[in-house]
């Protein structure tokens, strides 16, 4: 009878156990008396549930804790998002444009002075060329682009440009959660780090999605919830959060904020945020600067190259007819990029990179308006035009 009561003892001594803290292994430091409970013990799941208090605010308990309290609206709400009309894949841009394949190459008046061994008018010789392209002729047999006035290349010297044909949402009403593009081709995990959530499909870059929640693991990782047991790593997607404008702003004005961690943009008026899309800015090495600024020139067609360098250089770039500029800081710009769909991750020389579809709405919504049949508009200093903030909001500083 003794051992049973013995064992009997030692049972509920172990369920008693089970049921509270477990004490952490480290070891007691001398003149430490009163550590906090995050430091002194190791929290389980059933801890967890009785006496949050006792907790650290990380730790396996509490996070399992945590994800399973999580309660997703029921439906999912939707973005309120009006749905622009697709213009015709002929109508993205101004003009077809191509990049020049091979260099150095010769520019003639006609293809007929070639064939003659005539001098060219000029040489690309180096670097990054694009080009607007006018027309095509056929001459002995070989086809060549006319790229101006004057001006022809053979046919075989060009690529043509596949612009991207994606475009950001014009919201009707204010987002109430914050949201994202997935960047990359991604699949949904079941929890944070966890297995993948074989049961729901694939997310698709530029696909949309709404984050209902967040999680961090240690100090360079975070994950977000964005359907029911679908979570995804931060550096898959590309965030939106609707912000108060700076203070600098007046009530109703317009302003276009960048954020170039996260690599978005949106329009506001006011405190509204009626658009947002995806972004490509500077590179490392030719960052986007951060600031306040005003649009201070709106170009409708412009070229661009590179102003530190000559043709030769293997830096050099020049592109033709760069439609839907707006320059908010010298020499830098918002504008449609035709050459690239990376939107979403670093690309340019400094300029913020936009799809021809969000160019081209940014450039007529900003204020002042472009005149029907004006090429460019200055703005003078002091004169009321759209604010342009742009800055860096790491998630992890």
């Amino acid at each position: 009878m003794r051992r049973i009561l013995i064992i009997s003892l030692a049972l509920v001594g172990l369920l008693v156990l089970w049921n509270r803290p477990v004490l952490a292994s480290a070891g007691h430091e001398p003149g430490i008396t009163d550590l906090a409970p995050s430091a002194r013990y190791v929290c389980i799941p059933n801890l967890v549930w009785q006496d949050r208090a006792l907790c650290p605010s990380h730790g396996p308990g509490t996070t399992s804790y945590r994800i399973a309290s999580i309660r997703l609206p029921d439906p999912l709400p939707e973005l309120p998002v009006r749905e622009l009309p697709e213009e015709e894949d002929d109508d993205l841009l101004p003009h077809t444009y191509a990049h020049v394949n091979q260099l150095p190459v010769n520019i003639y008046r006609h293809p007929m002075e070639a064939a003659q061994g005539m001098p060219p008018v000029r040489t690309m010789l180096s670097g990054d060329w694009w080009v607007s392209v006018e027309g095509v002729v056929e001459f002995e047999g070989q086809r060549w682009y006319r790229i101006n006035t004057d001006e022809f290349v053979p046919a075989s010297t060009l690529g043509f440009a596949s612009p991207s044909k994606f475009q950001g949402v014009y919201f009707q009403e204010q987002p109430q959660h914050p949201f994202a593009w997935i960047n990359r081709w991604t699949e949904p995990s079941v929890v944070p780090q966890g297995p993948i959530n074989g049961a729901v499909p694939a997310l698709g870059r530029y696909q949309r999605v709404t984050l209902f929640a967040e999680e961090r693991r240690g100090s360079d990782e975070i994950w977000y919830l964005v359907g029911q047991d679908q979570w995804v790593e931060q550096s898959n997607v590309s965030r939106v959060d609707v912000d108060p404008p700076p203070a600098e702003v007046g009530p109703g004005e317009k302003w276009i904020e960048i954020d170039l961690f996260e690599q978005t943009i949106a329009a506001y008026e006011g405190n509204r945020m009626v658009y947002a899309t995806m972004i490509s800015s500077g590179r490392t090495a030719t960052a986007t600067p951060t600031g306040l600024y005003r649009v201070h020139y709106k170009v409708r067609e412009g070229k661009m190259s590179n102003p530190d360098v000559e043709d030769g250089s293997a830096s050099w770039y020049y592109i033709e007819d760069v439609p839907w500029t707006l320059y908010f800081h010298e020499g830098y710009s918002i504008h449609a990029a035709f050459w690239h769909d990376a939107f979403g991750f670093l690309r340019s020389h400094g300029c913020v990179n936009l799809a021809p579809r969000d160019a081209e709405w940014f450039f007529n919504w900003s204020d002042p308006a472009m005149p029907e049949g004006q090429e460019t508009l200055y703005i003078g200093s002091g004169s009321p035009s759209t604010w342009v903030w742009a800055h860096y909001s790491s998630p992890f500083e």
